[in-house]
């Protein structure tokens, strides 16, 4: 149940997204400008986001059973304090309902793009951008086990997520998960042979998607204003770095 809320349900959709990555991305071409498939990479992204989302899953079946925490609000920075008197539910849907648009608005703008000609290109890259973020997050959420702002909050329920959601804040999964996939959108844009117009819109959605996402998680008491900007600055470098490996080579150059 734990990973079917809050954070966790992006990281299983996009375990869902990469199982076709790694069966239909096989069959595009390696001809495809400006990004390309290639075996060896597809493999290697692949493997360290499995590994990493199955680590964190390991962890946290280790760690079910551990007793929470004592609570201190004064080891907490006063940057992050606003966070532990917010409590809005509202917020909380609303940002699944957001990393929703972005994930159909970065696939459906990719493929656009690239012209529609080989449209399994850019949605592999998009695949493997999301699985190693989710995996880097799953991981680092249970190493970290920072408890959740919303713990401090008397306002809040005793028990408002299921499962074992109270103490993976650190960092916003929903914040990185959404950088990643609109940054490594704008970066697959960039490349294309689309307009000027369109590439500055993409870097501007791409840059205020995870930023609204970020208000949400802390208005909604789910992370802490650091968690949702390490988390959109980790989205954002992976969003970066997935396409940089998939860039197709120049003809007498690099």
């Amino acid at each position: 149940m734990r990973q079917l809320i809050g954070v966790r349900w992006p990281g299983v959709f996009l375990r869902a997204i990469v199982l076709w990555a790694a069966l239909g991305g096989r069959g595009a071409a390696v001809a495809q400008q400006p990004f390309v498939l290639r075996t060896g990479t597809e493999v290697a992204l692949g493997g360290v986001g499995l590994t990493l989302f199955g680590f964190g899953e390991w962890r946290a079946h280790q760690l079910r059973d551990t007793p929470p925490p004592v609570l201190d609000l004064g080891r907490i920075l006063a940057f992050d304090r606003v966070a532990t008197r917010l409590w809005h539910p509202p917020a909380h849907q609303a940002s699944n309902v957001l990393f929703g648009v972005a994930l159909g608005a970065s696939a459906v703008v990719a493929v656009l793009a690239d012209g529609g000609v080989q449209p399994a290109v850019p949605l592999v890259i998009l695949a493997q951008t999301g699985l190693l973020c989710a995996g880097l997050t799953n991981t680092v959420k249970e190493l970290v086990r920072r408890p959740r702002p919303y713990l401090y909050n008397p306002d809040a329920p005793p028990v408002p997520y299921p499962g074992n959601e109270d103490l993976v804040s650190f960092w916003s999964g929903h914040t990185a998960n959404t950088a990643a996939l609109t940054f490594a959108c704008a970066n697959i844009v960039q490349r294309s042979d689309a307009s000027p117009g369109m590439k500055t819109a993409t870097w501007i959605g791409a840059a205020t998607l995870p930023a609204a996402m970020g208000y949400l998680r802390v208005r909604a008491g789910k992370h802490f204003p650091t968690d949702v900007l390490t988390g959109y600055a980790v989205g954002a470098l992976v969003g970066w770095a997935v396409p940089y490996f998939h860039r197709a080579a120049i003809k007498g150059g690099t």
